[in-house]
């Protein structure tokens, strides 16, 4: 029988995973909850891109209070750090390192920005598609 920790750390690694699902995302659990090592060393794993099939390495953490680990030792070799506590707002935050950021999240952006510009320029031309 699983520990009340594992336990509870499961439970709140299925609860990112419903959310980020039902959010469109494509994300899934890894087994053991990243004990294995190696290429199963995280408690999830977030696939972020529809054409390199880039994974981002996921740590899930939970509290009942606010007292969580630091959160640059939350990111060592991971991407992302999501941690949720029982009450108060935000429930939840998302932690990013600045290289997911630099070299992941802002070329998404910037293209979302572009397209959003040539749509808009289209528009405004009477250009249709």
């Amino acid at each position: 029988m699983a520990s009340k920790s594992k336990n509870k750390g499961s439970y709140h690694e299925r609860w990112f995973l419903k959310l980020f699902q039902s959010l469109g995302l494509r994300i899934k659990k890894q087994p053991l909850s990243g004990s294995l090592g190696g290429e199963y060393k995280a408690d999830l794993l977030w696939n972020i891109d529809l054409y390199k099939d880039k994974n981002l390495v996921v740590e899930v953490k939970y509290r009942d209070k606010s007292n969580f680990p630091n959160v640059f030792n939350l990111l060592e070799d991971r991407d992302v750090a999501l941690c949720k506590r029982k009450i108060g707002d935000p429930r939840y935050c998302v932690i990013i390192s600045d290289k997911v950021f630099e070299e992941t999240i802002i070329p998404i952006i910037k293209k979302a920005q572009d397209y959003d510009v040539y749509i808009n320029t289209s528009i405004v031309k009477g250009e249709s598609k």
